[in-house]
């Protein structure tokens, strides 16, 4: 059995699709659970929403259970372009399991993000210069990849392949191409922790499986009964939703009173539950959105996360989905949590990142999650009426 530790939701699911790639078993928990006949295990964190501190100690109980279930090897999965609590996560790993070091491989030329001399270029642009630099939890203000990740607690080294050394803390590889991975992926031992994005265990994973399964498009059509989740507190890129006016799905964004206000009135978000329910039992697939201007109110993301949680949470006690579709991995695991929801299998890969999943809990129920950083697939079609859901 191979483990897999992700610092959020969409990237355990993202793994996964991957494992499915391989034909491998593939199961996500939230927790570990203890026993498992998975052949690729991977545990669905949220401490990229958490503090450092938190994060650290998340990672070391996570850890020491999965050793005592023995694993092949436990591949830390981070987040592409490296926000995060990378350090903490990774030290706190590196300690627990004994090991010496991590090497990081986040670039990944199949979507032109390289990484060369230290600095991180996404299509040739510094990533400092990009959309990340206005993240609302991590703004990157920097391209250099140690200066990203150095939070001061343990040494981080910037290196070409062929620059590598028995180093001990961080060692984060240039990534110029697919040969480059196959080289980093050769330098692991007993002594060191893989550590990095999807494309990385990919190449990792390429090394002792073999790949059955080809990745197909398939156009999907939403069942009715299907709802949208865009959890996101901050405004979409590119008129998303205005887009989506004009196909046949039904828009209930959130009341601007519960936007604006922590302490909106409960009849306010309790009538936004009965719009979703009253469309959702019309059989007419409903989004749920978060669409205004900005609001630097402190602590907006965690309160519109946990509102939209709620929102779900009682919708689906009313209301007997076919499908659920969310976006952005703190959101989903929010959700998750409110249905008391702990493991999850992957069944099909739609897209790149774009993973469809059961649940025990809702037997008919088929869960589709995308990383916020994605595009939503143009397979998905509403009603032979296809939408680019970005």
């Amino acid at each position: 059995m191979i483990a897999v530790i992700a610092d959020d939701f969409t990237g355990a699911a993202e793994i996964g699709g991957i494992g499915l790639k391989y034909g491998l078993k593939v199961i996500i928990e939230t927790e570990v659970n203890g026993v498992t006949d998975a052949e690729l295990l991977i545990i669905a964190t949220d401490t990229r929403s958490m503090t450092a501190s938190e994060a650290s100690l998340e990672i070391e109980k996570i850890t020491q259970k999965l050793l005592q279930l023995k694993p092949e090897y436990i591949y830390k999965k981070l987040d592409s372009v490296l926000r995060g609590n990378i350090a903490a996560e990774l030290v706190a790993q590196i300690k627990t399991s004994g090991k010496k070091r991590a090497i990081i491989v986040a670039g990944n030329p199949v979507f032109d993000r390289l990484i060369e001399k230290g600095i991180y270029t996404i299509k040739g642009v510094p990533i400092s210069e990009t959309h990340f630099s206005n993240d609302p939890d991590f703004p990157i203000k920097t391209s250099s990849v140690v200066s990203i990740i150095d939070s001061g607690i343990c040494s981080v080294e910037s290196k070409k392949v062929d620059e590598m050394h028995a180093s001990e803390g961080l060692v984060v590889g240039d990534v110029k191409n697919l040969e480059d991975m196959q080289k980093w992926a050769s330098k692991i031992d007993e002594t060191t922790i893989a550590a990095g994005g999807a494309g990385f265990f990919d190449v990792i994973l390429k090394s002792g499986h073999e790949e059955i399964k080809q990745f197909k498009k398939e156009t999907v059509l939403p069942d009715n009964r299907s709802l949208f989740v865009f959890g996101s507190a901050f405004p979409k890129s590119n008129g998303i939703l205005k887009r989506l006016d004009n196909s046949s799905v039904i828009k209930k964004n959130m009341p601007e009173d519960v936007y604006c206000r922590s302490d909106y009135d409960q009849s306010t978000f309790n009538q936004w539950v009965d719009d979703v329910v009253d469309c959702l039992n019309k059989n007419l697939k409903t989004i749920v959105s978060v669409d205004f201007e900005f609001n630097n109110e402190e602590g907006l993301a965690v309160r519109i996360k946990n509102t939209i949680a709620e929102l779900v949470k009682n919708v689906m006690q009313r209301v007997q989905l076919d499908s659920l579709f969310i976006e952005g991995g703190a959101t989903t695991s929010e959700i998750l949590n409110s249905l008391n929801i702990e493991k999850l299998y992957p069944f099909k890969e739609l897209d790149l990142g774009i993973i469809q999943m059961k649940v025990d809990e809702y037997p008919n129920l088929c869960i589709t999650t995308k990383p916020g950083s994605y595009s939503w697939p143009k397979n998905i079609n509403f009603e032979n009426a296809e939408v680019n859901l970005i």
